[in-house]
């Protein structure tokens, strides 16, 4: 099968990181993997995974972008023939909603996470997300969101938990001089208890419970060190 994924970014972050893993298992089993993005520091990692980078500005919100997008996204499957088109964010996905009811590709979602739904107007924007010919979740919580925020029925809906390459973070792999040289580069001396919350800084991934929770154990540990690690 020939893939479009649609992406606003490809910076760092889950939906991007599973971007490029997706691409890497299309290129596999034989089939094409294009990317429309924004682009970003991963694009070599996506071209070493096989996967084909179209440098499309999908990260704008602005309504005449998003339905100009449409446009150029109909093209592209038109011209590399492509099966399924894949979207990974709002602004994009309903571009990529309007290129596959012009086209006749599949239209499949994935539910990264909540989104803000304070009035009607942004519960409609966000419903992009769930009218998938198949909508994916990245979670059995998510999933439940999904169903009970959308209506979305159990034969459209699939939780796919995130996984993670365990090759890539075997703990066998790591050099032990390779980890004291990181020690000393934070800062955090032999005897010290690291903490590591490895994650892009938004108040979504939990930064402030794990500083909060730090200072509960002051007291008692002293001699802990958090070390917050992710795009700012």
């Amino acid at each position: 099968m020939n893939i479009l994924q649609v992406i606003p970014e490809l910076d760092a972050g889950g939906a991007e990181r599973t971007t490029i893993e997706i691409a890497e298992a299309v290129t596999a089993a034989g089939g094409r993997a294009l990317v429309a993005s924004q682009g970003g520091r991963l694009e070599r990692e996506l071209s070493a995974a096989g996967g084909e980078l179209v440098h499309l500005p999908v990260k704008s919100k602005n309504p005449w972008t998003i339905w100009r997008n449409a446009a150029r996204l109909a093209r592209l499957i038109r011209e590399h023939e492509i099966d399924l088109i894949h979207a990974r964010s709002r602004a994009p996905a309903w571009s990529a909603f309007w290129a596959a009811k012009r086209t006749g590709a599949a239209f499949v979602t994935t539910y990264h996470g909540t989104y803000n739904a304070r009035s009607g107007l942004k519960r409609w924007y966000n419903s992009i997300m769930a009218r998938g010919d198949r909508v994916i979740a990245n979670s059995h919580f998510i999933g439940e969101h999904v169903a009970r925020e959308h209506g979305v029925p159990a034969d459209r809906l699939a939780v796919i938990p995130r996984g993670v390459d365990l090759a890539r973070f075997d703990p066998a792999r790591i050099n032990q001089r390779a980890v004291q040289t990181l020690r000393a580069k934070w800062r955090v001396e032999p005897e010290q208890i690291l903490i590591l919350l490895p994650a892009r800084l938004t108040r979504w991934k939990g930064q402030e419970h794990a500083i909060a929770a730090l200072a509960l154990i002051a007291d008692q540990t002293s001699n802990a060190v958090l070390v917050c690690a992710g795009d700012a």
